[in-house]
């Protein structure tokens, strides 16, 4: 996933607004939201190459999502699947009890990752990296806040701005007047001019013009894009909105998600 918006504390009637585009390849497999652990009730998308989330949400209103550290080299394959970890910390069941387990986690054993979790009543991001085996956590407090491939308010991700641009005028209202302009800021094509945007480093595999691409919030290019989109509304608690793009939302358009009633089931 290349996008994750936060919305806390400004929506009068939602406490916590989650929105995110999962861009990927296209011949990565992976499953619009299901029970992916049935104690606690955890449901999201599951990928099927690893079989770990991307993003996933409890019953009880706490979630967690990851984007991949941008890197000009390659991954390496013999380190444990982020999506994995995702699971781990949904399974904690509360913000409290996960970064209790972050603390304990070595970040060298994965690759590089950036972590959104919280729930209504506090939010949390969290960032690993090759240099350190810990975990660096920062909490996170009322606002509009963008998560891409870097950390908050990095200047190599212009479609960042564009996100916070798009949705802060809309932060402060009501939940039926916010959800159409999330919607569309998840389908936004603009791309910034070319000179916004770092030329690529040493080792890497994509050009300038490619990169370019990449820094619309709805990214379609031959072989990568945006291959799902979800909103989540949480309070106290509950889980009050669940909206899942199963495909570009652009194109694809929003469905309500269950998290209560009973849905076919995927081993935990």
């Amino acid at each position: 996933m290349c996008t994750l918006v936060a919305i806390a504390g400004l929506c009068p009637d939602v406490p916590l607004v989650v929105a995110a585009n999962r861009d990927e390849f296209y011949d990565r497999a992976s499953t619009p939201p299901d029970v992916l652990v049935r104690q606690p009730r955890v449901v999201g998308g599951r990928d099927l190459s690893k079989g770990g989330t991307w993003l996933g949400v409890t019953a009880g209103g706490f979630f967690v999502g990851i984007t991949n550290q941008r890197s000009w080299s390659g991954l390496d394959p013999t380190r444990r699947s982020r999506g994995e970890l995702v699971l781990e910390l949904l399974r904690a069941g509360s913000p409290s009890s996960a970064l209790a387990r972050l603390t304990a986690v070595d970040g060298r054993g994965y690759n590089p990752f950036n972590l959104l979790l919280g729930d209504a009543g506090s939010l949390h991001v969290a960032y690993a990296r090759d240099d350190r085996a810990a975990i660096d956590v920062e909490p996170l407090g009322r606002g509009v806040w963008v998560l891409n491939n870097d950390t908050i308010g990095s200047r190599h991700f212009p479609k960042a701005s564009r996100a916070e641009r798009l949705v802060t005028p809309h932060a402060e209202r009501p939940w039926k007047e916010l959800r159409p302009a999330i919607e569309s800021m998840l389908r936004d094509h603009e791309e910034p001019p070319l000179a916004e945007i770092p030329a690529p480093g040493e080792g890497a595999r994509l050009s300038h013009s490619q990169l370019k691409a990449l820094q619309a919030l709805c990214v379609h290019t031959p072989i990568y894009g945006t291959r799902s989109a979800t909103i989540l509304g949480l309070s106290a608690g509950s889980v009050m909105h669940y909206r899942f793009s199963n495909g570009p939302p652009c194109t694809a358009g929003f469905e309500d998600v269950s998290i209560v009633g009973e849905t076919p089931a995927t081993p935990p």
